[in-house]
Parts: C-alpha cells; sequence; structure tokens
C-alpha cells in the first residue's frame, strides 16, 4: 500500500508551472506511459486509456492525466507523426524523429561510478563532433544519455528510418567502448544497454521516480562531474531546461558510420495476416492484460 504523503509530493510536484511546461514540452509527439495509483492502493503501468495510445499535445491532457493518481511519466524515444490508435504506433513510416539513447542501470548509492561511465559515453560522442546536442538525465537509480533527434539532418532522415539510426548510433558506442565500459563498470554492477526498440519508454524529465522520492532531471555534459544526488530533490531539484538544444546535422557523420557498420533495427516489423482471432481484438486482449485499462 503506498502512503497518502508519498502522492502528496506528487500532486505539489506536477502542480508546478515549470515541472508541466518541461513534461509538455518533452512528451509532445511521443507514446506516453503513466505509473499511476489504482484503487487499492497498488501502482500500475498505463499505455492506453479508454483503447486509445496516452499522448501529451496539450496542458489540458496533463490535466486528465492527473485524475489517474500519477506518479511517474514516460516516454518513447520514437516522436510520432501522429499518435491516434495501436497501428500508429508501429508503422515505421510513421516514426518522424528517434532519440538515441543510452540506458545506464545502476543504484543511487553508486552514482560516482554511475557518472565515471556516463563520462566515457560522453567523450565519445564528443570526439564524433557530437557535443551541442547531447543531454543526460538521471532518473532515480542511474541515467541516461540522449542525443537530441533534430541533430540528425532531415536529408539524412529521408534516407534512413529514424528508429534505424538510433539504434545503430547506441550499438555502435557501445560495441567501440565495450572494453572501457566492463573496465568502468567491472565492480560497480553497472549496465549499459542498447533498449532502442518501437515501444520503449525512458523517464521523462522532471517526472518523479516511481519509489524513490527524486526527481529525473537533465544536465549538460559539463555539469556532469558537479553533479550530487541533492540536485534531484522534489523540493530543491536542479534541472537543466537545455536539454532542447542541437545543432542540425551534428550527428549525421555518427549516424552514417553506425548504420553502415552495425545494420539498423534487428527485428521489423509490421501487420501480418492472421488464421486466428482479428488483430485488433487480440491486441485490446493482451493490453488489458499487460498495461491496465
Amino acid at each position: 500500500m503506498v502512503e497518502a504523503s508519498f502522492m502528496d509530493v506528487a500532486h505539489e510536484h506536477y502542480s508546478r508551472k515549470d515541472v508541466q511546461r518541461e513534461i509538455m514540452d518533452f512528451c509532445r509527439g511521443r507514446w506516453i506511459a503513466i505509473h499511476c495509483l489504482d484503487a487499492p492502493g497498488k501502482f500500475v503501468l498505463k499505455r492506453y486509456i479508454r483503447g486509445r495510445p496516452i499522448k501529451i499535445e496539450r496542458l489540458e491532457d496533463l490535466g486528465t492525466l492527473y485524475n489517474y493518481r500519477v506518479r511517474s511519466i514516460y516516454a518513447t524515444a520514437n516522436v510520432y507523426r501522429r499518435i491516434e490508435n495501436f497501428y500508429d504506433l508501429y508503422d515505421q513510416g510513421n516514426i518522424a524523429y528517434c532519440t538515441p539513447t543510452w540506458d545506464i542501470d545502476s543504484n543511487l548509492s553508486n552514482w560516482r561510478n554511475t557518472i565515471r561511465v556516463a563520462r566515457e559515453i560522453v567523450e565519445f560522442l564528443g570526439g564524433w563532433g557530437v557535443k551541442k546536442s547531447v543531454y543526460v538525465k538521471w532518473s532515480g537509480n542511474g541515467c541516461h544519455i540522449h542525443i537530441n533527434e533534430r541533430s540528425i539532418s532531415e536529408s539524412l532522415l529521408k534516407k534512413y528510418n529514424p528508429l534505424d539510426l538510433a539504434y545503430a548510433i547506441v550499438e555502435y558506442v557501445n560495441a567501440k567502448l565495450s572494453q572501457n565500459l566492463v573496465e568502468s563498470s567491472m565492480w560497480s554492477e553497472i549496465k549499459v544497454e542498447n533498449k532502442i526498440d518501437p515501444a520503449r519508454v525512458f523517464t521523462c524529465p522532471l517526472s518523479l521516480h516511481r519509489e524513490l522520492n527524486t526527481v529525473c532531471v537533465c544536465m549538460k555534459p559539463e555539469d556532469l562531474d558537479k553533479f550530487s544526488p541533492s540536485w534531484i530533490a522534489p523540493q530543491e531539484f536542479r534541472h537543466d531546461s537545455r536539454w532542447r538544444e542541437f545543432k542540425e546535422g551534428e550527428t549525421d557523420r555518427l549516424a552514417e558510420t553506425s548504420h553502415r557498420t552495425m545494420g539498423g533495427y534487428p527485428l521489423k516489423f509490421g501487420r501480418r495476416s492472421r488464421k486466428t482471432k482479428p488483430l485488433d481484438k487480440q491486441i485490446m486482449e493482451w493490453l488489458q492484460k499487460e498495461w491496465g485499462e
């Protein structure tokens, strides 16, 4: 059972105008997931409400989600042209952008070693000229490194699918740094993973953590060595809104090399004909089981 004070923090936090603005700006065009409190007092993960994908395009959308007693908010790496139904989410042609993301899985007590691993990746990206478009998110127990999706030029996005490019970039960097990352994390149980896939969600900037009383904050690479856990306290968090910054084309050279070396996302998705139940019925049954309704 979740204590009332835990959700009081959420109500106070999400009532802030600056928090609402950051969440709305980051989530626009992305498929959203929320951890919310159900009637018995347990957390459930929702990605659909009344059969429709959750999205945040306006402040009114956030207000609707608060009615579900939201604790945490997540968003896909994919940015879509439209989000109206399930099929939109698995239509490769509907993906406008995809955010290259490294997931560094750790725990809060091990934050110094986690920052050390993040620095390895950030410095490698800098060596490829990817600097202005990089930001780091501390998400509770670990962190995410992101490259702003707009730093890949429109001309390159016409040539390759955005999901393929994002997957290839993360995979390429991990492969190149594999020995360094192993050495940096050998004794500290830190994992660096490529979790780019069509449905993967990552913690949204300024979301609260589901279990910890912490805020997901962004920082720029030059502030990595200044980070301390005091930055993520709900009442006095330190957050850098420059996650919006990017330089178009800055990531192109790395993206093309990565795709040429690693290839794109390995599992292709699309509609299939089936001889069983209609697909839409299978989808809705599965969603009700997995994500809640």
